[in-house]
C-alpha cells in the first residue's frame, strides 16, 4: 500500500463524510430533543460529531479501504476512494440509525398527540382520618423505563361523593408501550396500582370513550399474586394539540 495514495484517499474520504455528517448530526439530534439552550446542541454538533466523523468515520476508514484494495498505484485511487466512501458513509448512516430506533415516539390519532384523562374512586375508610389532603395525593403513569412519569392530578375538581373521593388527573401519552401502569400514591397509604391497562400501543377511536371502572391493587405485593381493593379507576383517551408539521 501507498501511502501518498492511502493518505489523500483518507482525507478526501474523511471532508466527505464531516460534510455529510452536519446535516445528518443535525437530524438526529433535533429528533433526539437535544437541548439548544446555550447553542448546546450546536457546540455538540460542531466539537463532537463532525471531529468524530472527521477522523473516525472518514480519515481511519480511508485508511482501511486503500489498505483493502492494496493501493500501490494512482490507478487504485478511485477504487480506493469508492470502498472508504462505502464504508464511511454505512457507518455513519448506521449509526444515525440506530440512534434515531432508540427514539421514543408518541402514538397519534387523527392527527393529534395524545392524553389519558383519569378518574380513580377511592372510598374515604382507606384515606388517613377519613380524608384526603389534597397536596399528599400523587399520581403516575409507567410506560417502560424511558417514559415514567407524573400524572397532573386536578386538584380544583376532586369531588366527594358520599363515602366515595373521585381523584381527576390526566397524563400524556408520550410512548406507544404494549405495557403500561397506573399507579396512586397518598400520603400514609402503601398506594394502589392497575396493570397492565387495556389500552392498545396505540389508541384509536373507541378508545375515546369512557371504560368501566375496574379495581386496583394494592401497590405493595405481598408474594405472587394482587391484592386488589375497593378503589377503582376508569379512563379515556383525548385528543391534544395537533401534530406539528415539518
Amino acid at each position: 500500500m501507498s501511502w501518498k495514495i492511502a493518505l489523500v484517499v483518507a482525507l478526501l474520504n474523511a471532508v466527505i463524510t464531516a460534510l455529510v455528517a452536519m446535516p445528518v448530526a443535525d437530524r438526529v439530534t433535533r429528533a433526539m430533543d437535544v437541548s439548544d439552550f446555550e447553542g448546546g446542541r450546536g457546540m455538540a454538533i460542531v466539537f463532537i460529531f463532525i471531529p468524530v466523523a472527521f477522523i473516525g468515520g472518514g480519515f481511519l476508514l480511508g485508511l482501511l479501504g486503500a489498505k483493502l484494495v492494496h493501493a500501490m498505484e494512482w490507478a487504485h485511487f478511485w477504487k480506493a476512494s469508492g470502498i472508504a466512501l462505502l464504508l464511511g458513509q454505512g457507518s455513519l448512516f448506521g449509526i444515525a440509525g440506530l440512534a434515531l430506533l432508540s427514539v421514543v415516539h408518541p402514538p397519534v390519532l387523527d392527527g393529534h398527540y395524545l392524553a389519558l384523562r383519569i378518574e380513580v374512586y377511592m372510598p374515604a375508610r382507606l384515606l388517613p382520618n377519613g380524608k384526603l389532603d389534597r397536596d399528599k395525593v400523587k399520581m403516575s403513569l409507567y410506560a417502560g423505563d424511558k417514559d415514567n412519569r407524573y400524572a397532573e392530578i386536578d386538584t380544583a375538581h376532586i369531588v366527594h361523593e358520599g363515602d366515595t373521593v373521585m381523584i381527576p388527573a390526566e397524563a400524556t401519552l408520550n410512548s406507544a408501550s404494549a405495557f403500561r401502569m397506573l399507579s396512586i400514591t397518598v400520603e400514609g397509604t402503601d398506594g394502589y396500582a392497575l396493570d397492565p391497562l387495556p389500552l392498545p400501543p396505540k389508541p384509536t377511536a373507541k378508545d375515546l370513550e369512557w371504560t368501566a371502572r375496574m379495581p386496583m391493587r394494592e401497590a405493595k405485593l405481598t408474594g405472587t399474586s394482587y391484592t386488589f381493593t375497593d378503589v377503582l379507576l376508569r379512563y379515556r383517551v383525548v385528543k391534544k394539540e395537533k401534530v406539528a408539521e415539518d
